[in-house]
């Protein structure tokens, strides 16, 4: 779960610029990295100035240093080493790394617009990250809110923070040892008279100045923006939220999704989930397939070295297919992997990784021919 937050970090793609900022592996600093991005994003709205400013954008150092909180919170950077983390690796094997990486290198200066906004493989690995991460307190909120519809942001806040959070809290608990275990049974126990302490505020004048308000605003409408930029969300005037369509005409397979634990989530996201939206798509072919795959491999090996997880390689597949217009779902995609296999078996195999359930993949891309 995400257990820090801030009310101005909630736009997304600003940590697609920290991942490409950890590219090389060196060891950073949190504060060295909000530096280092504030720089570069201070003057960027005078080449393209917005006519309508979301909320979240960077434009004091605070918060770009609340955006590198947020990176490590969601896996970009690996907290114990300072540099890039599992999350961030995967990301930086997107097509679309290579815009942020032109700009992190000087090569491009990118719109502030294309800075804040997803496309649609990114919307998708978002969400994913945020199932993963933030799990489960984003499963809470996502199942309310396609049983509520559209909602105030008011509402949204009592709710999740009054009900969500305890809960969510309660069981991340179990995970943690020592000190921030202490930290968060203090927490769960200030959140669970939440409800009881904001109905005794005297006037929402004497509300909205009291701490308390102060924590709400942190944790509760950061949530609700990033699923605004994950596309599930939509803003339908001052304060007011509203589910897309396409969202809520998949209920029961969001609903399916969200009941899964971490352990089964990632292949029914990427088997169950993304199928959904295929027509958007037009179907890949076998070719397009494996080539795609090929470049993937090769990307990831950069990153990850020789341990390539197959399933991992898998799932880039898709959302690189997707951002080249193109579907394919996991079986087509383990099908076209086990076909390459079969046809050059000293050149493309699979042996098992040292963590459990996983596969490791090994491709020789120099020696194959697709």
């Amino acid at each position: 779960m995400i257990l820090e937050s801030h009310g101005d970090a909630c736009r997304l793609g600003y940590l697609r610029l920290i991942a490409c900022l950890l590219e090389d592996g060196s060891q950073r600093s949190f504060d060295f990295l909000a530096s280092v991005l504030y720089d570069m994003l201070r003057n960027l709205e005078f080449y393209e100035p917005l006519t309508q400013k979301p909320t979240g954008l960077i434009t004091r150092y605070v918060n770009a240093r609340n955006y590198v909180t947020l990176a490590a919170e969601m896996g970009f950077i690996d907290r114990a080493s300072q540099t890039i983390g599992e999350f961030g690796k995967i990301y930086l094997c997107l097509d679309s790394a290579d815009k942020f990486r032109g700009f992190v290198e000087g090569r491009s200066i990118p719109s502030l617009n294309d800075i804040i906004t997803l496309n649609d493989a990114e919307k998708f690995f978002f969400l994913w990250v945020l199932l993963n991460r933030d799990y489960p307190m984003i499963q809470h909120v996502l199942r309310w809110i396609i049983e509520k519809r559209s909602f105030t942001r008011q509402e949204a806040m009592n709710q999740i923070m009054e009900e969500f959070y305890p809960i969510s809290l309660r069981k991340v608990l179990s995970t943690l040892n020592g000190r921030r275990r202490e930290q968060i049974m203090r927490e769960i126990e200030e959140a669970e008279g939440f409800r009881k302490r904001r109905l005794q505020m005297g006037d929402k004048i004497s509300w909205i100045k009291s701490s308390q308000y102060a924590k709400y605003r942190h944790i509760a409408p950061p949530r609700l923006e990033w699923l605004v930029d994950c596309g599930i969300l939509k803003r339908i005037g001052r304060g007011k939220y509203e589910i897309r369509e396409n969202y809520l005409k998949s209920r029961t397979e969001i609903l399916k999704l969200i009941s899964l634990k971490p352990a089964k989530l990632d292949n029914h996201f990427f088997n169950e989930f993304v199928k959904l939206f295929s027509k958007s798509f037009s179907t890949a072919n076998r070719y397009e397939i494996l080539k795609t795959m090929i470049e993937v491999y090769e990307r990831l090996r950069t990153l990850f070295g020789d341990e390539v997880n197959l399933s991992t390689l898998e799932y880039l597949t898709i959302l690189v297919l997707m951002e080249r217009g193109k579907f394919a779902d996991l079986k087509m995609i383990h099908g076209s992997f086990n076909s390459l296999a079969l046809k050059f078996p000293d050149k493309i195999y699979v042996i098992p990784g040292r963590k459990k359930n996983m596969n490791i993949a090994y491709i020789n891309v120099e020696e194959i021919e697709v």
